[in-house]
């Protein structure tokens, strides 16, 4: 084998024999990784630039290979850039098509850097933007959910537990439901950024190098809070792979619930809410049919995400400490995992600022199913009653209509009074839906002072947060339509750019 031949991969030179065809295809993660290319770009600026500073490589060498990366950028960009599938992974074909544009200097881009620092850092630089922008989206849901709330303030529905009629609940309350949810994802993803903001690039292969980087000025310029701490452990470390996917698959549950209840709301049988048609498809057999769709895959992809952690879970399971090469696998599962959560963040601010209550229906539903009951028993408990002999008496109301087919607010006062000595005239307006509204003042409460409280609270979170709001409203890098090298249609800035 020439010389040429044996030198052809960065690390052939130890090798007498050339790589077999099917070797080379099975240990290929170009396919995957080509998305890395932004960050792994950044990351050789950086590398760079610290290498001068510190005498490794001269300014005229620095000043050479920062063209050339930018070179490679714009043929990136423009989808120009010539991939080869037999250099494995884009951290190789970069180089070498460094090498290509500028000679020499190109030779000199990967000194004291080894591929395991540099993939580290490239997905870390990925999932950090990833859960930068899946805040920004969890907010622009949190404004829609925000402004139905505002909007259905004094509409109830009948909610339940355990899918029975409970009480009345108002659709605002329900909806704000849903923002604390998000937000304790929201405050995951924050708690996420804080803890995985350390940059792996100067560990090399695990132990470092004996050349005088500086790791601590790669970080800060690279906008992350510290360098690592212990190369051995940052070279093999995919926690924040892994936590970033278990924080995708709590956001994906929660979605998974509101799906399940718009679907059930939306359901032919109950028809609390009309869907927007934008949001629902067809039948091909039956004219009549409007599905809720997007909701069902919402739904089943919350299963792809758990798959996905369950992978790379075991993946990491088995594997003793440093890199192992098993973790090129990772990529099989981060990307997919995250494309979908994505896509669903922008899907669900569709659906809760569309959807339309069907009053006709749920004013029917409010007025079955005995959900003043419980009111009438702190009621009867306002009029000194024990709560115990209260529950008992009403109760036992709810038998007696249930029996002959009523309603409690069809009995008379008499009647009431048969069971529940302590009431008076006014128990009637107890037995009346909306006056939950007006009884439920305490924090957290579906009244409408709790409500009110609860909107002006969550405006006042909104507001603290615009920063990142901003990156929805200008679309900077968030879910933009775009191509990829190999022409299949994406959605470019699933993660911020660096």
């Amino acid at each position: 084998m020439s010389e040429q031949d044996s030198t052809k991969l960065p690390w052939g030179g130890r090798f007498k024999q050339k790589l077999d065809s099917v070797a080379q295809s099975y240990t290929r993660s170009l396919h995957l990784d080509r998305r890395l290319a932004p960050y792994d770009l950044l990351g050789s600026q950086v590398h760079t630039r610290m290498l001068a500073r510190q005498g490794i490589i001269s300014c005229e060498d620095r000043d050479a290979i920062l063209q050339g990366l930018e070179k490679i950028k714009e043929e990136i960009d423009s989808g120009r850039f010539p991939y080869r599938d037999e250099l494995e992974d884009i951290h190789m074909n970069i180089e070498r098509r460094l090498q290509e544009l500028i000679g020499e200097p190109g030779r000199r881009l990967h000194t004291g850097r080894s591929r395991n620092d540099q993939v580290a850092l490239d997905l870390k630089l990925f999932c950090l933007g990833t859960a930068s922008s899946w805040q920004a989206w969890m907010l622009e849901l949190h404004r829609c959910l925000l402004t139905r709330s505002r909007q259905l303030r004094l509409e109830l529905f009948p909610a339940w537990t355990h899918l029975q009629s409970a009480q009345p609940l108002s659709w605002a309350h329900y909806l704000l439901g849903y923002c604390e949810m998000f937000k304790r994802d929201f405050r995951r993803l924050g708690f996420y950024q804080e803890l995985h903001s350390v940059s792996p690039l100067g560990a090399g292969a695990l132990a470092g190098s004996t050349l005088p980087l500086d790791p601590e000025q790669s970080a800060l310029e690279l906008g992350l809070d510290s360098s690592f701490g212990n190369s051995y452990d940052v070279v093999g470390d995919r926690d924040f792979v892994l936590e970033l996917l278990q924080i995708g698959a709590q956001v994906m549950l929660h979605f998974s619930r509101l799906a399940e209840d718009f679907i059930y709301f939306s359901s032919t049988p109950v028809a609390w809410i009309e869907l927007p048609d934008a949001l629902c498809t067809g039948s091909s057999m039956m004219p009549q049919k409007k599905n809720p769709d997007i909701l069902e895959l919402a739904r089943g992809k919350a299963a792809s995400v758990l798959g996905h952690v369950t992978a790379l879970s075991a993946l990491i399971k088995g594997l003793p400490s440093s890199y192992q090469r098993d973790l090129q696998q990772d990529k099989e599962h981060l990307f997919p995992a995250v494309d979908i959560v994505t896509e669903t963040l922008q899907i669900l601010p569709l659906v809760a600022r569309d959807f339309q209550i069907n009053s006709v229906r749920t004013e029917a539903a409010l007025s079955s199913g005995f959900l003043m009951a419980t009111d009438l028993a702190e009621y009867l408990v306002s009029k000194g009653v024990a709560f115990r002999s209260a529950h008992e008496q009403a109760g036992r109301m709810v038998g007696y209509c249930s029996e002959r087919g009523l309603s409690l607010e069809q009995l008379s006062l008499e009647k009431i009074q048969e069971f529940a000595p302590s009431s008076d005239p006014d128990v009637h307006e107890v037995l009346q839906p909306q006056g939950v509204l007006q009884r439920r003042a305490h924090k957290g409460s579906t009244g409408l002072e709790s409500i009110d409280r609860q909107i002006r609270d969550w405006e006042h979170w909104i507001r603290q947060h615009q920063d990142l709001a901003a990156l929805v409203d200008e679309k900077q890098g968030i879910g933009s339509v775009g191509k990829d090298p190999e022409g299949c249609e994406t959605r470019e800035g699933r993660a911020a750019k660096p």
